[in-house]
């Protein structure tokens, strides 16, 4: 099998599927329990915290709060900051390629009458700084602008939109989905300025189930669901212990690597992308700036799903779209918002790469795709 579908999900490391299986059979405690087995388990998911706090700089800059992934991390962040806020129709500024996750959140607080503005992109998936700049005022309370798209792969300069919006008002908070950036891209607090990341486990070789929210000292957030307090009460619910602490582990050993992974993806990656430069009628989209680990290309005339599942048939896996929303049927908003065609976007391919992605793998996807394509052009 060859999988390029890892910006949808990744498989786990060897050592954490192991490290999971023994939490499950010999420290299965509630870490909210006072007797030794709940002690073992608390101390074990501190040490996972600290793990994945390493990759914003420590604790010494703020806290982690876990939550079962990506998705719920950026409803905690900006409902948790926002949502006591909407009788003052606070400000809220995002951008047009933003993770449902994020934008939908958005949408929910603008029907309830916050003040949301969406940031325009150019052809590269790239904030448009002049625009971005429009929209920011003394009122402004909340920016969420993702780090890294995960469709097409665009990076975003998240440390100068922070500090953009600190000169306008030194208030307002800066939220970024980092989902796709954690191991791919710094996504240090130091660096960035950001008050609030959003991260997944899933997406670094660790567990599905598990994700969090970083939270910078000094930055008040609210409970969105309600329970037994864990969590410093921002989290309620019994914390699934074994991912968290896969989550930890596969951080750790996502950031010990990192250098030398992200200098082969980067490599594997201009591969794929000047082999598909070659195929008759594929234009890549993604730009070399981007980030390591995504290609996303598009075959105008060959329906994407029909080229998927004919990749599938020679057990390459790729995807559509992003996996959150390729089971919807409506054209891409980021493919939109980056100014292509109804027919562009209808065959719109994104290969991603992961950490066990070889370079046999990209040959023999490229070999396999000119053939599909080919066919599926004749056809």
């Amino acid at each position: 099998m060859i999988y390029l579908d890892n910006s949808a999900t990744t498989r786990p490391f060897d050592e954490v599927i192991e490290t999971m299986a023994d939490m499950q059979k010999q420290n299965f405690g509630n870490p909210s329990s006072l007797h030794h087995a709940g002690v073992l388990a608390e101390r074990a998911m501190t040490r996972a915290r600290e793990q994945v706090l390493a990759a914003f700089g420590g604790s010494e800059e703020g806290q982690f709060i876990f939550t079962a992934g990506g998705t719920e991390a950026n409803n905690l962040a900006i409902l948790g900051t926002m949502l006591s806020r909407i009788r003052r129709t606070p400000k809220i500024i995002t951008s047009k390629i933003e993770h449902p996750s994020v934008m939908e959140t958005v949408l929910y607080l603008q029907e309830a009458g916050a003040d949301c503005r969406f940031a325009e992109v150019d052809a590269n998936g790239h904030i448009d700084l002049d625009h971005f700049a429009s929209l920011l005022d003394e009122d402004t309370a909340l920016v969420s602008i993702m780090t890294v798209n995960n469709e097409v792969g665009s990076v975003q300069n998240i440390r100068e939109l922070c500090r953009m919006t600190k000169a306008k008002n030194p208030r307002a908070l800066f939220h970024t989905d980092a989902v796709q950036a954690l191991g791919k891209v710094s996504v240090s607090v130091r660096d960035s300025g950001a008050d609030l990341v959003s991260v997944s486990s899933h997406k670094i070789n660790g567990p599905k189930g598990a994700g969090g929210l970083f939270i910078r000292k000094g930055v008040h957030v609210k409970p969105v669901t309600h329970g037994g307090g864990q969590e410093k009460g921002l989290r309620s619910g019994t914390h699934n212990t074994p991912a968290i602490i896969g989550f930890g582990l596969a951080t750790e050993m996502t950031l010990s690597s990192m250098q030398v992974k992200t200098a082969e993806m980067h490599r594997l990656r201009q591969m794929l992308s000047d082999g598909l430069s070659t195929i008759p009628g594929c234009r890549v989209i993604t730009t070399n700036t981007a980030a390591p680990h995504i290609v996303s290309a598009v075959f105008p005339g060959i329906k994407s799903e029909t080229l998927l599942h004919a990749l599938e048939a020679q057990d390459i896996y790729v995807s559509s779209g992003s996996a959150c929303s390729s089971n919807k049927p409506q054209l891409s908003p980021t493919l939109t918002a980056m100014g292509y065609s109804k027919k562009e976007i209808e065959g719109a391919i994104r290969f991603s790469l992961g950490t066990f992605t070889t370079e046999a793998d990209i040959q023999a996807t490229l070999t396999s795709v000119r053939e599909q394509t080919d066919l599926l052009a004749k056809m």
